[in-house]
């Protein structure tokens, strides 16, 4: 397939993955098959605009976020940790995202005192 396939496949498994769902659950959020998933994911087929749609909205993101780079990939993917706390800080406000930050700040001077 080309590369985009193989480039959007991919981003779908990373983002799949970092949320714990199985390719199974992802089939049945986005109303498809289960083995239309895994060849999506590895690039053997190209879902319509439509089929990306419902993949990014079962996976709770915006479709542009299928798209991403493969720089941006490597360097949002780096660690599996950081990758969930982008999670569940990305719905938190500004001043609640700043205010964790300080408290993690905090955590780490103390750690490393």
């Amino acid at each position: 397939m080309s590369r985009i396939s193989e480039a959007v496949g991919s981003q779908i498994k990373v983002l799949r993955q970092e949320r714990g769902i199985s390719q199974e659950k992802l089939a049945l959020i986005a109303g498809v098959n289960t083995s239309y998933v895994g060849q999506i994911e590895r690039g053997i087929r190209s879902p319509t605009i439509d089929m990306l749609d419902k993949i990014a909205q079962a996976l709770e993101v915006d479709i542009v976020e299928l798209f991403r780079s493969e720089t941006d990939r490597v360097l949002h993917s780096n660690s599996d940790t950081l990758n969930k706390l982008m999670f569940e800080l990305r719905t938190r406000s500004e001043d609640e995202q700043n205010s964790i930050y300080d408290i993690v700040k905090r955590l780490l001077i103390f750690k490393d005192a």
